[in-house]
């Protein structure tokens, strides 16, 4: 979103997907491998009992992005060739002109690779609420994986729904108004996300605190055994 602060450019139109899909990875890549160490640690009921170590989970981690850096380099090497035949921002008729002048918005240019992309993203969030509802019955500290699942199911239905609209009325939105909606967007996903994961946590903790400091503490005499 704060890329969009800047006036459309070559460079700009290459960091937007750098900047939205390893900021995505990122946090729900992490969120999904959350719950899938939840679902592994609920159906676990042998004597051996199977932990995902927390190395284990950056390892897998890791891994994904690694997925997604290949991917991004992808679409960075086939954007540039693209640029010896046109360019990356997108150019919009001028209704207004007799002459059907075309202008420069400030917005990229709409590629295939963008669909590819968000069905992606979709097929994530998709997988991270298969494993919250093969692990709904599991018992988490500070009810964790509710929030969790919930930030997953904010970010499917606001995404989906923001892909859906931007697909048909593309054309017809202004660079204000997709500016205005890529900052509902990021505010109804990522800090409502955030808040899903920290504030429960820091409640739970002042909560304990407040219980622990108002129980109070008796002493009682020791006889002397002799």
């Amino acid at each position: 979103v704060a890329l969009h602060f800047l006036q459309a450019s070559t460079l700009r139109c290459l960091l937007e997907p750098w900047c939205r899909e390893l900021g995505f990875i990122i946090c729900y890549g992490a969120i999904v491998l959350k719950l899938y160490r939840h679902l592994v640690e609920f159906r676990t009921r042998k004597a051996h009992r199977w932990v995902v170590r927390d190395l284990d989970l950056l390892r897998y981690l890791c891994a994904m992005i690694v997925a997604v850096l290949c991917y991004l380099a992808a679409f960075t090497a086939t954007s540039l060739d693209f640029l010896q035949y046109s360019e990356l921002v997108w150019q919009m008729d001028q209704p207004q002109s007799m002459d059907a002048k075309q202008v420069a918005s400030n917005m990229c240019r709409p590629f295939r690779w963008d669909y590819v992309t968000e069905a992606g993203e979709l097929l994530i969030l998709g997988f991270g609420l298969q494993l919250a509802i093969a692990s709904r019955n599991a018992n988490t500290q500070f009810r964790e994986r509710q929030f969790l699942v919930a930030s997953i199911l904010i970010e499917f239905l606001v995404s989906s729904t923001f892909y859906i609209l931007r697909f048909w009325y593309l054309e017809e939105f202004n660079p204000s108004t997709l500016f205005l909606a890529l900052f509902v967007r990021s505010q109804l996903t990522n800090t409502v996300t955030l808040g899903l994961i920290f504030l429960p946590k820091l409640w739970y903790q002042h909560k304990q605190v407040n219980v622990s400091g108002s129980t109070p503490c008796y002493t009682f005499p020791v006889r002397n055994p002799r």
